[in-house]
């Protein structure tokens, strides 16, 4: 046997070979195809949408509390 072969290094179980830059993890765990154009659309149109309900949600918040400081002064 060749003493003067370098030694290969041993993988961790945490560095996946088959891990690349183009895959990301989800908050559970499970690996997806990383695609920037797909992600970038839902992105802004999820953000959107969570404005727009967040805008609802203060509307009905700010009448409540106006309706509350009405009836307090009385």
């Amino acid at each position: 046997m060749n003493n003067s072969k370098k030694r290969s290094l041993t993988l961790t179980p945490s560095s996946n070979p088959g891990s690349t830059a183009d895959k990301k993890r989800t908050l559970d765990g499970s690996p997806h195809r990383h695609d920037r154009s797909k992600e970038n659309s839902m992105d802004w149109q999820k953000q959107c949408i969570i404005q727009e309900n967040e805008l609802a949600r203060l509307k009905k918040l700010n009448e409540y509390l106006k309706l509350e400081r009405e009836c307090n002064i009385k």
